[in-house]
């Protein structure tokens, strides 16, 4: 498979098995949407202060990952 095909079945998968192992979205997990929506950029901020994302093999901007939470919530 081409690295595009093969991460479209990743994530397939990935939600194939969040849903048999019933993972609750964050919403069903009670956060509230607000809230969650005005903490995007200190979220980012504090992600990439941690060093965490240098670990990606393509390190994502701040702006990158508030992108991935708001696609996160749908």
């Amino acid at each position: 498979d081409s690295d595009a095909e093969a991460n479209i079945k990743l994530v397939a998968e990935l939600k194939a098995l969040n849903t048999a192992l019933s993972v609750p979205t964050l919403q069903e997990f009670g956060v509230d949407q607000g809230r969650y929506f005005e903490l995007l950029a200190l979220m980012a901020e504090q992600a990439l202060a941690s060093g965490s994302p240098g670990n990606n093999p393509r390190v994502p901007t701040e702006q990158d990952m508030v992108q991935l939470y708001r696609q996160i919530w749908q």
